[in-house]
């Protein structure tokens, strides 16, 4: 039984990556409409994991997804190949009126989706732990006149990837196992038997060099393409009555590099949780909006591959940004004023420090810019599982339509664990986590 997947992001490679380690895997295509992968949110995000940074719908699934995160890195070295390494996380409040800087321990608590609230990651996190140095921030982190700290997350329930490299090597396993990769091809239309069946797709190129139409045969398909998975669906389904309620947000990030971050931090427990040798963790800052800056700034202090040392800055949205036509585009639509405020922001937080109300000194090695469209759900929370049959105008018999996405910002965090119980619903299994609350009708 042959199965189609559309969208080769990292939900949708996650999907084949457990789909080709089945006892006896089906023949797996991945299809894409852009010529190169990884230019919209696979390639841009920041990249934290969570545990339980959920709202009870999606808590099996993060928690399926974490465990196969650090299971990935342990058994494939994933903290030298993808930057992954455990993360403590503060909480950052800067007061209206500048005083001095301010250090608080975290009280236990959950928070709801930051999603379905409207709100940043920092107002839900799960508050626990104590600070892990004594002063309460690594040199990373610019100390900031009136801001108060507050650990929200540890090394044992946090983590931070690289997401391009993580969807690299994950792309280049699928390729071992026989996965076939259909670049700058979209589906454009369903194949059926004499019976009215779903048979297989068909495909339109766009690039020069290749046949314009193909065909590819297939039992199910698996739309996993972001943001653009309501086009997708709309497309190959054309007279059907079901909206996917999946709206794309734009958000604009930067990368760059620091003096006072040359080495990674070393875990001073000691606790090998990072898949390496080393002990590397990572540093994250999530801050609510305030008198220097009206969103609310994520910074992530990660690794890159070979514990090549990177901060990530982004939390500046813009949902009336439309989305293009295929991911490739997306570069083009990087808007500079958007840049120059995450680079002020960037700065405050990260650079070199002056005297008393001064301006930081901005002596950041700028790395690359991005903008990505994340697919968020109307609900908050993922669509994960098969299109009925009655919403798709066609019989399915053995095989079905599936869908993957909605994942907003935890698209990272949940995507091992999404591909994990795609393909478990695929091959006629029990599911890992129980993704009742996800369906998609």
């Amino acid at each position: 039984m042959s199965i189609v997947i559309l969208g080769g992001g990292i939900i949708g490679l996650s999907t084949a990556y457990y789909l080709s380690r089945a006892d006896s895997p089906p023949k797996i295509h991945i299809v894409d409409s852009s010529p190169t992968l990884f230019t919209s949110a696979s390639g841009y995000a920041g990249g934290f994991v969570a545990l339980d940074w959920f709202s009870p719908s999606v808590a099996s699934l993060g928690a399926l997804s974490f465990r196969l995160h650090r299971e990935l890195a342990e058994r494939h070295g994933g903290s030298t190949k993808w930057g992954y390494a455990g993360s403590h996380v503060y909480s950052l409040s800067v007061a209206e009126r500048g005083a001095s800087s301010k250090r608080k321990k975290s009280k236990e608590g959950k928070g709801e989706d930051w999603i379905s609230a409207g709100t940043s990651r920092a107002q839900v996190a799960p508050s626990k732990g104590d600070m892990v140095n004594p002063d309460g921030s690594p040199a990373v982190w610019t100390p900031q006149i009136g801001g108060t700290l507050e650990t929200i997350g540890q090394p044992e329930d946090c983590a931070q990837v690289e997401p391009r490299e993580l969807c690299e090597f994950l792309l280049e396993e699928c390729k071992s196992k026989g996965v076939e990769l259909h670049l700058s091809n979209r589906a454009t239309g369903v194949l059926t038997d004499s019976g009215g069946a779903l048979k297989g797709l068909q495909l339109q190129c766009t690039d020069a060099g290749q046949p314009k139409v193909k065909e590819l045969e297939c039992k199910s398909v698996v739309i996993a393409a972001g943001a653009w998975t309501p086009r997708a669906f709309k497309v190959l389904f054309p007279q059907s009555t079901l909206r996917i309620p999946i709206e794309p947000l734009a958000g604009h990030s930067l990368v760059v590099r620091s003096p006072r971050y040359k080495t990674p931090f070393v875990n001073t427990s000691k606790r090998n949780i990072s898949g390496g040798k080393d002990h590397w963790m990572c540093y994250a800052i999530y801050c609510a909006p305030g008198r220097h800056w009206s969103y609310a700034p994520e910074a992530f202090a990660r690794l890159s591959g070979g514990g090549e040392t990177e901060i990530w800055l982004g939390g500046l949205n813009d949902p009336t940004l439309a989305l293009p036509d295929i991911s490739t585009d997306v570069k083009n639509m990087i808007d500079p004023e958007s840049i120059r405020d995450l680079r002020k922001t960037t700065v405050r937080l990260t650079g070199l420090a002056k005297e008393g109300n001064e301006v930081n000194q901005d002596d950041l090695e700028s790395i690359r810019e991005g903008l990505c469209f994340r697919p968020i759900s109307q609900r908050g929370t993922p669509l994960i599982g098969k299109v009925p049959d009655n919403h798709l105008g066609i019989k399915t018999g053995e095989g079905g339509v599936f869908i993957a996405s909605g994942h907003g910002p935890w698209g990272i965090s949940l995507s091992l664990g999404t591909g994990k119980v795609m393909s478990e619903m695929l091959t006629g299994q029990d599911t890992s986590a129980d993704i009742r609350a996800l369906r998609v009708a």
